[in-house]
């Protein structure tokens, strides 16, 4: 949606960023501007987030008999179920992404050397307020329908994985020698978090901030509102149909507003659709680095070893441990490798991002 959710593409994309910053030690020719680029992502993640809430308002303008003078009123119950549903589906969607997007942001600054000295950062709190309300959320497609939770736990659990992830990167130093520990330790929980658990490549989503957008905002209210569009003008002819034949400048009037009000929702779903391009695209990206650093073969995927392989990644900065953290220096061909990697999808993603900006 444009934190839904989240805005972990931003994340994801940002993270990858700095740390290869980090890893580096100097900027990376493929990686120029990419930050604006996460802000603009950014800013359009945050307008769909809002826009499920719009849209069910907009829907509402459409609701009650045509030149009925009961019709505002009518109107009244629509509105009331949109206060009551969606208004907090958007909040809660805008502060997810919005929460990892602040991390994302302020990382890029940890990356270049431009954290605040001295500056304490905790977000345990912020931890346990993003699992209870991702847990909690819950929308219904119509005033008749029984309620429907929207993040899967599988989905919920990942995403506050990665959030802790992301904490320890302002609270523990950043080294270059913590890219490849990063990206295998984190895939699970961004494909889970994106995409949904056990999503196939080349086939529907089953769930994660891509199924959201699909489920929630593209087939749900952002067709409803379509509809309601298209019976509230087609009774509003019927009713008026004499006089309007009468008059044909009135009848041209009628059908500019019709049409102005469907080309919001054509616009909303082509915005949604690449949006959503773009999510799928930050998951392969991260699913790459992936496979590029499991060629080594020197870290097992799965068991005991692997866990705690990655166990201080996702330690409460005060966690006391007396266990050696991992370091895993990046060859300088692998490097160029990753960047080569990144370069290809950032390249899908500038074309989608374009569109997004052409649509208003």
């Amino acid at each position: 949606m444009k934190r839904i959710c989240t805005k972990l593409y931003q994340n994801l994309l940002l993270v990858t960023i700095s740390l290869l910053l980090a890893s580096c030690g100097r900027n990376i020719p493929s990686l120029q501007g990419v930050s604006d680029t996460v802000d603009k992502l950014d800013s359009k993640g945050r307008d769909i987030s809002k826009d499920m809430y719009r849209s069910c308002i907009r829907a509402t303008q459409f609701f009650g008999t045509p030149g009925s003078p009961t019709v505002f009123t009518e109107r009244q119950p629509e509105e009331k179920f949109c206060d009551d549903n969606y208004k907090r589906v958007s909040s809660v969607m805008d502060n997810a992404n919005g929460v990892l997007i602040n991390y994302m942001k302020a990382l890029v600054q940890v990356a270049n050397g431009e954290r605040e000295k001295g500056k304490k950062i905790t977000f345990d709190a912020s931890f346990q307020t993003l699992e209870t309300s991702l847990t909690n959320l819950k929308y219904s497609p119509s005033p008749s329908s029984e309620a429907q939770t929207v993040f899967k736990e599988a989905e919920v659990k990942a995403g506050v994985a990665i959030a802790k992830f992301l904490t320890n990167l302002f609270t523990k130093e950043l080294r270059r020698s913590k890219l490849k520990q990063a990206i295998l330790c984190t895939d699970s929980s961004i494909q889970t978090y994106i995409k949904g658990e056990g999503a196939v490549e080349g086939q529907p989503e089953p769930g994660g901030l891509v199924a959201i957008a699909k489920k929630v905002y593209v087939d749900g209210l952002l067709v409803e509102e379509e509809t309601s569009i298209r019976t509230y003008y087609s009774e509003y002819i019927a009713l008026l149909g004499d006089d309007l034949r009468k008059n044909p400048l009135e009848f041209m009037s009628v059908e500019d507003k019709y049409n102005t009000a469907m080309d919001v929702v054509r616009t909303r779903k082509d915005e949604a659709e690449a949006y959503t391009k773009i999510l799928r695209e930050l998951s392969s990206l991260h699913a790459s680095l992936k496979t590029e650093f499991v060629k080594d073969g020197d870290i097992p995927l799965t068991g005991a070893k692997f866990d705690k392989y990655c166990q201080d990644l996702f330690k409460s900065s005060n966690t006391k441990t007396a266990e050696k953290e991992q370091t895993q220096e990046i060859k300088p061909e692998t490097m160029r490798r990753v960047q080569a990697i990144i370069d290809k999808h950032v390249k899908v993603i500038e074309p989608l991002l374009q569109k997004l900006n052409k649509q208003r």
